[in-house]
């Protein structure tokens, strides 16, 4: 008797924080299980809704938490397909903000919702599916966003990438924040006939890299031009030109700044090449395992060589390797007109740099590669895009198809690691980072897509594409 006394009296002796801990822990569990055991027996309506819920309780968040962890642990990824081109399920809604929760835009034919246990009911129903047909090892394909359902199925049951992305597929977010960026033109571009762009079929491959190869070139400012024809000038700039200064490149790797490459273990992959491009500030310590540790080139806005955050003139991050930088100016501008008038102080920036560190190659894009590549990026699109500059991104993987004989980009077009985290060294969450606001990205994308000669299990495993040199291309027959 006085042990069961001892037994039932133990609880009151207990600390009320540990029962409130071990009965919240008790509860998740029941409330997991009851979910797992229900949602097998719902039907696939309600599994196809769950895709479009954007509210998710704090109770299935933390559950949703704990699991992720326990499988990323054991290097497993638990991603499924999105309307823009993925959604990580479990990455997406547990990491990001609620208003950053990617978005399925609904076709007018979309059946009503199935009411039975709300919001957060079917979206625990459809988390319970998912980590079932995971762990299980099934290789059933996920279910696919209104507009997947007549695309052609590629080599995974994973989605790739797809080169008709179109802005009607962005959410209603960023469909404002697209058509919004599409009316203003800051830099008075001429946006041309459109008609011969959207009816005429899109090249791809081999056309359309000869199409960049001989409409686009890398040109750097030498001190011969315009307002840069001065004693002055003449000590700052390169006298050899890009291609001169790295000599013959094989294999060179572009490496995206995309949170996506996050526990992507591609470091020694991307180190192997003969050279590596990098952007902006995106740095290598603490993640070299996933970015590798080489960096031959990295390119920089002109924002960033202005914005004292990024300490430009003084962080040791930025002399190693060549720099290259580029600065948005008018469509039809000069060089004495873009020379006053930069977006961002770029001159005044470049000079005080090389001053401090006059050995380093250090050299600056003629503002008209980026126009050049903006014509070419409009002309292949179905629809009109925005009159801004095109991404970093997109010029440095135009510069390395200059400079190498094969280029692999990572993560540029996302793999099924896909994420709303914008850089993989901060914290910031936007689906604009992926499809784009200011730079018109999604066409890009769009492009690099048709650019690849790689297949499409690279990108969806590693975020992987492969393009061939200018260098290696016989463009005599090709029509462009």
């Amino acid at each position: 008797m006085d042990l069961l006394g001892w037994f039932l009296s133990a609880p009151r002796r207990a600390s009320s924080g540990c029962l409130c801990v071990t009965f919240s822990c008790l509860c998740m569990a029941v409330l997991y299980l009851v979910c797992l055991k229900t949602g097998l027996m719902l039907q696939d309506s309600a599994m196809r809704n769950a895709h479009q819920q954007h509210h998710i309780k704090p109770m299935a968040v933390s559950i949703m938490k704990i699991l992720r962890n326990i499988h990323t642990t054991s290097g497993g990824n638990l991603s499924v397909a999105s309307a823009s081109g993925y959604i990580n399920v479990f990455s997406s809604v547990t990491s990001a903000p609620e208003h950053h929760y990617p978005t399925v835009p609904e076709k007018k034919t979309s059946k009503t919702p199935v009411k039975s246990g709300g919001g957060w009911f079917n979206g625990v129903t459809h988390f319970s599916h998912a980590l079932m047909s995971v762990l299980s090892g099934s290789q059933h394909e996920p279910e696919r966003p209104s507009y997947w359902h007549n695309a052609p199925r590629r080599s995974s049951h994973w989605a790739v990438w797809d080169e008709t992305m179109s802005s009607n597929q962005l959410n209603k977010r960023l469909q404002k924040v697209f058509l919004s960026y599409r009316a203003m033109n800051k830099y008075n571009v001429v946006q041309g006939d459109l008609k011969r762009g959207s009816n005429r079929a899109q090249p791809a491959g081999h056309e359309l890299l000869c199409m960049l190869k001989e409409r686009a070139s890398v040109e750097a400012l030498q001190s011969h031009q315009g307002p840069l024809d001065t004693v002055e000038w003449a000590k700052y700039l390169p006298v050899q030109n890009l291609s001169e200064e790295l000599g013959p490149l094989k294999n060179c790797a572009v490496v995206s700044s995309a949170g996506s490459i996050q526990r992507s273990r591609l470091g020694k992959e991307i180190d192997a090449h003969d050279a590596v491009l990098r952007f902006n500030g995106a740095p290598v310590l603490r993640y070299a395992d996933d970015v590798g540790t080489k960096t031959t080139l990295r390119l920089i806005n002109s924002q960033v060589m202005a914005t004292e955050s990024h300490r430009f003139l003084d962080n040791p991050l930025y002399t190693d390797g060549i720099l290259v930088a580029w600065d948005p100016a008018p469509y039809s501008a000069n060089l004495n007109e873009w020379f006053k008038k930069p977006d961002y102080p770029i001159f005044t920036r470049y000079k005080e740099y090389r001053q401090k560190h006059p050995n380093q190659p250090f050299y600056i894009l003629h503002p008209q590669v980026q126009w050049r590549l903006w014509d070419i990026i409009q002309e292949n699109a179905a629809e009109p895009i925005q009159r801004n500059p095109p991404s970093s991104g997109f010029l440095g993987i135009f510069l390395m198809l200059s400079l190498c004989d094969v280029v692999h980009v990572y993560e540029y077009l996302p793999s099924r690691r896909q994420t709303d985290l914008c850089h993989y060294y901060e914290r910031v969450h936007d689906a604009a980072c992926t499809l784009g606001a200011y730079h018109p990205l999604l066409f890009e994308k769009n492009l690099v897509k048709r650019l690849n000669q790689g297949p499409d299990l690279d990108i969806i495993l590693h975020g992987k594409v492969t393009i061939p040199g200018f260098r290696t291309l016989n463009c005599s027959r090709a029509s462009v």
